[in-house]
């Protein structure tokens, strides 16, 4: 009777020991990818029932740590007080951390202010919405009307209509029509 309780124990020790052991070496990945995905997704931001800004894209990715991004573009358009159109900021991706409240744009970004025909264009250049500013450090060119201006780095409010240059080049050309 002894034999066949230590027996008994013996296995029931050796089954939860194995059963242990496989759980050990299980390979469990741990997913990383977005918790959501939104397709032709458009986001108005308003002040008193005024549309300030619409941001659109094709594809909008909620990370698991809270950044959102636009991996396929985006395009943000800004409006007066009155609902006017008066700029807008396209660009390749587009991107916000959860921590900052700052969205970046990368890739061919453009932006232009469609009341004085001004186009910015550079590589990249974060939206501040909360001082409603663009800035970058990288390279910029812009073109009015008259000239083109390039510099390393620009600060302006988001709706284009003025702009400081952090390091202009010494080369500005004047646009002649033909």
């Amino acid at each position: 009777m002894k034999s066949l309780i230590r027996s008994f124990l013996l296995i029931t020790v050796l089954g939860i020991w194995s059963c242990s052991a496989d759980e050990k070496s299980l390979d469990i990945e741990e997913y990383t990818g977005p918790l959501f995905e939104s397709e032709n997704v458009k986001i108005m931001i308003t002040d008193s029932t005024v549309v300030k800004v619409i941001m659109s894209g094709n594809k909008q990715l909620q990370l698991q740590n809270g950044d959102i991004e636009f991996p396929e573009g985006i395009k943000v358009v800004f409006y007066d007080k009155l609902g006017a159109k008066i700029s807008e900021l396209t660009a390749q991706e587009g991107y916000k951390a959860a921590d900052d409240n700052f969205y970046r744009a990368r890739g061919d970004v453009l932006v232009k202010n469609l009341q004085k025909k001004e186009t910015l264009s550079t590589e990249e250049l974060y939206w501040d919405p909360v001082e409603h500013e663009i800035y970058t450090d990288k390279f910029v060119t812009i073109e009015t009307e008259e000239e083109l201006i390039m510099a390393e780095g620009m600060r302006a409010p988001e709706d284009f209509s003025t702009y400081e240059l952090i390091r202009p080049k010494d080369s500005i050309f004047k646009i002649e029509e033909r």
